[in-house]
């Protein structure tokens, strides 16, 4: 851009010494010169009319090249622009995959480490938990506190395969768990975190929970019902069913076989 702006303002200065030229022309002719000193003058002109062409086509040339480098850069800058999304994806897949392989590799783990886990005499085992059936009977709460001193708690049951466990486990007895409503009427939570349960009617006896009489908060497999869940006071006494994390037999997990 620099260089055009010079080559305009020598153009200008050019285009100003062929007026003075044209000028001292008139005069000249005015004053009657010789024909000699008219020649030399008229050829001065048409020389610096030569190079005023040159420079105005070397202006306008300047100008298409700098319209170009212009483009480039907007070209370059798109390019970078693009380049900079890719690599923004790249990067969002390659998080992704990091996320993927963890989480494959946990489970891998939990499978290998199920087989290497062991319960404590008295406890049976499902998957990663074990569990430990009161047979003799308690309130809800003392039933509780049973197993707390066992360093468990009243089971929580998170899925079918469990709740079909516990409740042949629990056949032909009524067995306390882990759930009541004493918190918020209605608004069933498992004691071992507090998480809410999501009413799964299949778990449950016909018509349960009611909380018959306004006076059933606490929960159990009821014998009387299928051995289904059903609500009842929590002071009646009834069997209970414990639960805590299964132990990882380290011996044997690294052993190769």
């Amino acid at each position: 851009m620099q260089c055009s702006c010079t080559a305009v303002a020598s153009c200008l200065r050019l285009l100003a010494t062929i007026f003075l030229l044209l000028a001292m022309a008139g005069r000249c002719h005015s004053q009657q010169m010789d024909h000699i000193q008219l020649s030399r003058i008229q050829g001065s002109i048409e020389a610096l009319t030569h190079v005023v062409q040159e420079l105005s086509e070397n202006v306008t040339s300047g100008i298409g090249k700098l319209s170009d480098v212009t483009a480039g850069i907007g070209k370059l800058s798109e390019d970078v622009t693009s380049g900079i999304g890719k690599l923004s994806d790249v990067a969002a897949g390659i998080g992704k995959l990091s996320e993927n392989v963890t989480s494959g590799i946990g489970k891998m783990f939990n499978l290998l480490a199920i087989d290497h886990l062991y319960c404590e005499n008295g406890w049976v085992k499902l998957r990663s938990s074990c569990y430990f059936l009161g047979k003799d009977t308690s309130t809800w709460e003392q039933s509780r506190q049973k197993c707390l001193a066992l360093d468990s708690d009243l089971v929580t049951i998170t899925r079918d395969e469990e709740y079909n466990f516990l409740r042949d486990l629990a056949k032909g007895h009524s067995t306390y768990v882990g759930l009541n409503d004493l918190q918020e009427e209605g608004t069933y939570r498992w004691v071992a975190d507090g998480t809410i349960h999501q009413i799964v009617e299949s778990w449950w006896a016909e018509g349960e929970p009611n909380n018959h009489g306004s006076r059933e908060h606490c929960v159990h497999f009821y014998r009387s019902k299928d051995d289904r869940l059903n609500d009842h006071i929590c002071a009646n006494e009834f069997r209970y069913i414990c639960e805590k994390p299964a132990q990882l037999d380290w011996n044997s997990a690294l052993v190769p076989e």
